[in-house]
């Protein structure tokens, strides 16, 4: 079974929102925490963090692809 487009578009948008946010810093430290930073973009995309944290981290498995062949644009 084939991971569909719109599953690898989803995980590069979480993917980028986290990397986004975790670089947004204030009296030169990180802002937000990682739990903070997981927890509104699993509000935001309608996941649970545990799935967020998943995705960000990279402990999604996709059948019968290699990942690294996923996320090349």
């Amino acid at each position: 079974m084939a991971v569909k487009p719109n599953t690898v578009r989803l995980h590069q948008d979480i993917k980028k929102e986290f990397d986004k946010m975790s670089n947004i810093r204030e009296y030169g430290v990180q802002k937000y925490s990682t739990d903070y930073i997981l927890h509104a973009i699993a509000q935001k995309y309608y996941r649970a963090a545990k799935t967020v944290e998943n995705i960000v981290f990279g402990r999604v498995n996709y059948p019968n692809q290699n990942q690294t062949e996923l996320f090349t644009d």
